[in-house]
């Protein structure tokens, strides 16, 4: 099993753990699926070894869901967390950005949407602690706030920030069937080329953007700085985007998340 990707049930309805878990290693994938029917003894159970997707309920006895990912986050960084709730809401889903989780449900919801997520997440593999941008809590707040104030201005079904590695560093909206993770990993490449535009035209700044339209979605992707870039998505089912109002009103945004990344170094 030296090879194998392990995954953590957390869920206190054994029925609901055995359905995930069987339904996980069908994949046959090689995934080591382990059941915690709390998150006290699943904390226990990441002590004893690494995991690397932790999928967990909102409402159980003892830890919830939420504490069990803030712990996660602060001390397994590397491993993926996924929320699944039959009490969904605004503040569940703005909690689940701030504490980077890799995909938030609502039960009902279709299991080959769960297994896809856990794939997603398996293939994205651990972030490089090298590249991964990592921001204080009140500024990975004031760039979630102003990402989705650009969603709403929009009409974005999801706005993704990203550093130039490709790693999420915030996700505003639902990403559902966009794969986050994989998306922004390969808008990454895109920049490169504009970088030695740059250099050769001897700019010190600029906004570049790029488009794809498609048959299901509209994509923008613009840089902010030389570190980051946006990433929109636009479901064409809920009507086209509009690319002047989407560059107009994404440039302002830029220029407001680079003030709030600048206002780090000041100690604003």
């Amino acid at each position: 099993m030296a090879d194998s990707r392990r995954i953590l049930i957390v869920d206190d309805e054994p029925k609901v753990a055995f359905f995930l878990q069987e339904s996980l290693e069908s994949l046959e994938r090689n995934y080591q699926v382990v059941h915690a029917e709390t998150g006290e003894s699943a904390l226990e159970a990441m002590d004893h070894g690494r995991f690397d997707v932790v999928i967990t309920d909102l409402r159980m006895p003892g830890m919830n869901g939420l504490q069990l990912m803030q712990h996660v986050k602060e001390h397994f960084p590397e491993t993926r967390t996924i929320l699944i709730t039959a009490y969904g809401s605004d503040d569940v889903e703005a909690e689940t950005r701030r504490l980077n989780a890799y995909r938030y449900f609502t039960k009902p919801f279709h299991i080959e949407d769960l297994t896809e997520a856990v794939q997603e997440a398996m293939e994205d593999g651990v972030p490089s602690t090298a590249s991964l941008v990592v921001l204080p809590d009140e500024r990975l707040e004031r760039l979630t706030q102003r990402l989705n104030d650009l969603r709403y201005e929009v009409g974005a079904q999801c706005i993704l920030l990203a550093d130039m590695s490709g790693q999420l560093v915030v996700e505003a909206g639902l990403a559902e069937g966009i794969g986050p993770s994989t998306l922004t990993a390969l808008m990454s490449g895109g920049f490169a080329n504009e970088f030695e535009i740059n250099r050769h035209l001897r700019e010190d700044r600029s906004f570049n953007l790029h488009y794809h339209e498609g048959t299901r979605y509209d994509i923008y992707s613009s840089n902010v700085g030389d570190a980051l870039f946006l990433t929109l998505a636009f479901d064409r089912r809920m009507g086209a985007s509009r690319i002047g109002m989407v560059w107009l009103y994404t440039k302002r945004a830029i220029q407001d998340l680079i003030a709030i990344l600048a206002s780090k170094e000041s100690g604003d």
